[in-house]
């Protein structure tokens, strides 16, 4: 777990760092990357399982914390790991701190180089996605974690291929329209009330510790039910109804609803079967979705 806030300017999806401007991406995106699996049993097989499935654009290997890498960086090296990211807008540092799955450069030990970013995955840090009162603070986040590692393959293949991230917004808009003919999911969680109050405070404070207290529960969900206007089918499902769908015949059929919430909305749908991110959308303010953000997802798909 990262303690100390690495630091990430504000971004679009499609946007990639490097500490360099990007004179070592692509040495590092055709590296061997560290995958940091050290959840629960159940996080880590998922995460194994969707690397094993879904990554192809570099060797991978999973992080244990009781091997050396030192005797390993004759050559490059990137990682995938979660963390807490400290938010840089505008060139200036702020004190607001977000957890992240993150990829970029790694460091001889195997952990995130200082602000070596390449590709970001916010999650819904505030509601249940971090918990700093459990063992395992991203374990919440199991849901997610194919949809991340598909979608940063999917992203450097783009970048490798086309020798720059420019148009990969417009390449996910061009398959928004394919989600008229899915069923949405809205995994439970989203409309579930949680206390915000320990991630919150422990993002706000810069510390884990400080969301480790005893303190007032401060109850909210992401999203009521009343605000889903979605113009085609969906059903609101568990989030083990969803995985058991996921490796059905039936998965094609469906997509899945899975924004994130820090202090941007973002908002995102995936195919539940090919795991591709078919619609994507950032909004500046607000930590609930609105009835007008599936409004504006509506005409984006066609309805």
């Amino acid at each position: 777990m990262i303690l100390c806030p690495m630091m990430l300017s504000h971004f679009s999806f499609s946007q990639f760092f490097d500490k360099s401007k990007g004179k070592n991406v692509m040495r590092i995106i055709e590296s061997p990357v560290v995958v940091h699996a050290t959840q629960s049993k159940a996080f880590n097989e998922r995460m194994k399982k969707s690397f094993t499935d879904y990554w192809k654009i570099s060797p991978f290997e999973m992080y244990e914390e009781t091997k050396s890498y030192e005797t390993e960086k004759k050559e490059s090296y990137a990682v995938f790991m979660p963390g807490i990211v400290g938010l840089v807008v505008r060139g200036h540092e702020t004190s607001m701190n977000n957890p992240f799955f993150v990829y970029g450069e790694a460091t001889k030990s195997g952990k995130l180089a200082d602000d070596a970013f390449i590709g970001v995955f916010p999650i819904n840090g505030f509601h249940y996605e971090f918990d700093p009162k459990a063992a395992n603070y991203f374990d919440r986040a199991l849901l997610r974690i194919p949809y991340m590692v598909y979608n940063l393959n999917d992203m450097l293949t783009y970048l490798k291929d086309k020798g720059k991230d420019n148009g990969y917004d417009d390449y996910i808009s061009a398959k928004t329209p394919r989600l008229a003919k899915k069923t949405l999911l809205i995994p439970k969680d989203l409309v579930t009330e949680w206390d915000v109050n320990p991630a919150t405070t422990a993002m706000m404070k810069g510390r884990i510790e400080a969301g480790q207290k005893d303190m007032k529960e401060i109850k909210a969900t992401i999203l009521d039910e009343g605000d889903i206007t979605y113009g085609g089918k969906y059903k609101v499902m568990s989030n083990e109804e969803i995985m058991k769908l996921e490796n059905s015949a039936d998965a094609g059929n469906y997509a899945i609803f899975l924004p994130a919430i820090d202090n941007h909305k973002y908002l995102m749908a995936f195919d539940l079967g090919t795991k591709e991110l078919l619609y994507f959308e950032t909004v500046t303010m607000g930590m609930r979705v609105k009835s007008k953000d599936f409004d504006k997802m509506n005409k984006a798909i066609g309805f």
